[in-house]
């Protein structure tokens, strides 16, 4: 990638360094209850070792984004299920 002068002026960039983990831990949900878009977060540590494989953020819009939509049909399917039979038998319906 080559950066041509001036690029990174044109961005909005900011950088933050701390020195323990508990503190960019911190900051960063700082960050999240401030409503800051987490999509648009980079996180880069040094001598931090563990075995977790951060492979995204899944926060609050993307659980409603995708459990709504199995809601929706799973509710839709039961709804005609039940709705019908409940036409059907006496005193219920």
């Amino acid at each position: 990638m080559v950066i041509k002068k001036g690029e990174l002026v044109a961005k909005n960039v900011t950088v933050g360094v701390f020195d323990t983990h508990e503190q960019a831990e911190t900051a960063i949900k700082e960050l999240q209850r401030s409503h800051f878009d987490m999509r648009q977060l980079s996180i880069i540590g040094k001598d931090y070792h563990t075995e977790e494989h951060v492979v995204g953020y899944y926060n609050t819009g993307d659980r409603v984004r995708f459990w709504g939509k199995l809601g929706a049909f799973w509710g839709g399917l039961f709804g005609l299920l039940f709705g019908s039979a409940f036409l059907v038998i006496p005193g219920v319906g």
